[in-house]
């Protein structure tokens, strides 16, 4: 069987680049079907009439030609069409008597190439590929399928068709389907006005485009799928709206009726970058950080896994927030929306959480009631995994028998945190090196203030809190972790800068097993 240009890998490989008739066959495949497609749908288009394109080459080159076949006779004058050599075509020029002691005796032609002479074997009786026993149609000579392609070639030619039609004005993707401008329906400020007030109606939403639809009084002999199309391309370059769903999903919310802690990050969340010499950290400080997870340490993101752990620190438990770090892109199919609005449910007694995923800024919001309900502590340990549909999410802690455990309790005094070990009844697993918290919050979220209106360095912020916490060890040993968490109280801070901090000042030794001393003789030293 001879290979056609589309039976060849290369043809759908890097050779593969859309034409101007790819471009007028799909806007035409358009206005035939009257409706969005798919990626898929328009792969599978694209190479059956590629496929057709080539059917109809091949027939035009084979019009009033002899396919040649080696046990052919042929006379001078025939016209031949060699399907093997890229349907080369020629004229017999002359005909002679050849042998082979081997296989017997046979003609040779000579065939005129463009101005080039080539010989050919011919009435050849012997076993050859290119022989046919019961008479050829061109087309016989190839397998042509379409459908066979697209299974072999399909998923490759759907990524490099996304982004090169993409290039194209008139091609709108939304999701992963796709339509042309000009069959789109109408959407007018009309219409925006009074979508705007359905949200409203509605609490703001979340809606999908079908809810909005009865009421917008849209020709009804356009197809439902062009109108929910139409509309979703209206509401999201329109920035009253916000799309809330998932990447390839749209749900919609009115952006004004969002919460304030969703429009505008909780000030404890916010991280202004402290740059440091990354260069620092050796092996064992960069697996600390990975173990850590801070949201904003930027760090590779590892293979995801279910259930996802998560680890609460002082200003995600302050704010009712989680970390938002990049290896929960998978859990959470965030695409291009600015926020997401998620379900999640308690895998312990169902219990629904409104969140709101804000990838930019990293953290997702709405869990202040859950946290007091169940009495989280900073350092606790809590799991997310998929629920049984898309925008649901189960979120859980390990569950234990409250009992009472030596916490580090912080208060303030002389504008000082100071910490102290006190009993307090926990009732949830969590990280004995990273528990902390308060009982006067007020006065630490003064604190707080205060060192953010000061711009207090990194460095003094860590000889501020290193001596309370180190009294409380029997050795005056901090551990690094215990360090960041207990900074986090007055400072958002990833544990990067922290770690560098430690290796770089001379104030801060190292005992082994991430536990630092810490010298004031030195840093005073250091200070003058």
């Amino acid at each position: 069987m001879i290979q056609a240009q589309t039976q060849m890998a290369g043809y759908w490989g890097k050779q593969f680049s859309l034409t101007d008739s790819d471009i007028e066959q799909l806007y035409n495949h358009f206005l035939e079907v009257e409706k969005p497609q798919t990626i898929e749908q328009l792969s599978m288009t694209l190479i059956s009439n590629r496929v057709d394109e080539e059917i109809r080459a091949i027939k035009r080159a084979a019009k009033g030609h002899l396919v040649y076949q080696p046990q052919n006779e042929y006379q001078i004058g025939d016209k031949l069409l060699f399907p093997a050599m890229g349907f080369m075509q020629g004229a017999v020029s002359a005909v002679r008597e050849g042998f082979n002691p081997d296989e017997g005796s046979f003609n040779v032609i000579t065939v005129d190439v463009k101005n080039k002479t080539r010989e050919f074997a011919s009435s050849y009786k012997a076993t050859h590929t290119l022989n046919i026993d019961n008479g050829v149609d061109v087309l016989d000579l190839f397998d042509l399928d379409a459908d066979a392609l697209f299974k072999q070639y399909g998923p490759s030619v759907a990524v490099k068709l996304a982004q090169q039609l993409g290039e194209h004005s008139d091609f709108i993707e939304l999701g992963s389907v796709w339509f042309v401008k000009s069959l789109l329906v109408d959407i007018d400020t009309g219409h925006l006005h009074l979508s705007e007030a359905i949200l409203e109606m509605s609490e703001g939403g979340p809606l999908l485009a079908d809810e909005f639809l009865p009421h917008l009084d849209l020709d009804p002999a356009i197809g439902v799928d062009v109108q929910r199309f139409s509309l979703d391309h209206a509401l999201i370059n329109d920035d009253r709206f916000d799309n809330v769903a998932a990447k390839g999903q749209f749900s919609w919310f009115l952006h004004r009726m969002e919460p304030e802690e969703v429009l505008k990050p909780p000030a404890r969340l916010k991280y202004n970058p402290v740059p440091f010499n990354r260069e620092l950290l050796g092996p064992l400080l960069l697996q600390l950080e990975h173990e850590l997870g801070d949201e904003w340490s930027d760090l590779k993101p590892r293979t995801a896994s279910e259930p996802a752990q998560i680890v609460l620190t002082f200003p995600h438990r302050w704010a009712g927030t989680l970390p938002y770090s990049s290896s929960l892109n998978s859990l959470f199919g965030i695409g291009s929306t600015a926020r997401q609005r998620v379900l999640f449910v308690d895998d312990e007694n169902g219990e629904e959480i409104i969140g709101w995923v804000v990838p930019q800024e990293r953290y997702i919001f709405g869990f202040k009631e859950w946290f007091e309900k169940n009495q989280i502590p900073v350092g606790g340990f809590l799991h997310l995994t998929s629920g049984s549909e898309p925008g649901v999410i189960k979120i859980g802690f390990d569950r234990r028998r409250p009992q009472r455990e030596w916490v580090r309790l912080a208060s303030v005094s002389d504008n000082r945190l100071k910490f102290e070990l006190k009993r307090r009844t926990i009732g949830c697993g969590y990280d004995d090196l990273l528990i902390v918290g308060t009982e006067v919050v007020t006065a630490v979220d003064a604190l707080w203030r205060r060192m953010e209106a000061g711009e207090r360095s990194l460095p003094s912020l860590l000889a501020e809190v290193f001596p309370s916490l180190a009294a409380m060890s029997t050795q005056d040993t901090v551990h690094a972790k215990t360090l960041y968490s207990a900074v986090n109280m007055l400072r958002r801070v990833p544990p990067g800068p922290i770690f560098a901090e430690l290796v770089r000042n001379p104030a801060f030794q190292t005992v082994g097993d991430h536990y630092w001393l810490f010298d004031n003789s030195r840093w005073q030293e250091r200070s003058k």
